[in-house]
C-alpha cells in the first residue's frame, strides 16, 4: 500500500490476465498488460497501454485536468457507431514518480465503458467508506 501527499492511500498493481474495455458492446481496448490504480474510496481504474487501445475511435480534446498526486491529464472523446461521449478517457503523459507506472496509458470512465476480465464482467462496485 502506498500513500500520496494528500493523505489518501493507493495501490498500483498489474491485472494478472486479459482485460477488455467495451463501449456499447464494442471493443475499444484489449490487453494483457493493464495497470490498475486502487485508491481509497474509489473504484479501481484500469490503465491500458496506448498500443492496445483502438485509437481510431478516440480523439484528444482540449480538456486538461490536474490531479494533485498524478499530475496533468489529457482527455479523449469517443466516436463509435455514431455515438459520441466527451472526455470518456484520459492519460497522464508525465505523472508524478509515485504513479510512473501509468505514464502514457489510457483509462476509461466506468459510467460509459464496461470491463471484462478474462472474459467475465468486472465486479467494480463502488467501495464503502
Amino acid at each position: 500500500m502506498n500513500s500520496s501527499g494528500s493523505g489518501k492511500t493507493f495501490d498500483i498493481v498489474r491485472e494478472r490476465t486479459r482485460v477488455r474495455a467495451l463501449f456499447e458492446g464494442h471493443d475499444i481496448a484489449d490487453s494483457d498488460d493493464v495497470v490498475v490504480v486502487r485508491e481509497s474510496g474509489h473504484p479501481p481504474v484500469r490503465y491500458f497501454p496506448r498500443k492496445d487501445v483502438f485509437m481510431v475511435f478516440l480523439r484528444q480534446t482540449d480538456t486538461v485536468t490536474r490531479h494533485p498526486d498524478k499530475g496533468e491529464a489529457h482527455h479523449f472523446t469517443i466516436y463509435r457507431d455514431q455515438h459520441i461521449v466527451d472526455d470518456v478517457a484520459w492519460s497522464y503523459a508525465a505523472p508524478s514518480a509515485a504513479f510512473a507506472d501509468i505514464a502514457g496509458r489510457i483509462a476509461f470512465r466506468h459510467d460509459d465503458v464496461d470491463f471484462q476480465i478474462d472474459g467475465h464482467p468486472a465486479d467494480d462496485a463502488e467501495p464503502e467508506d
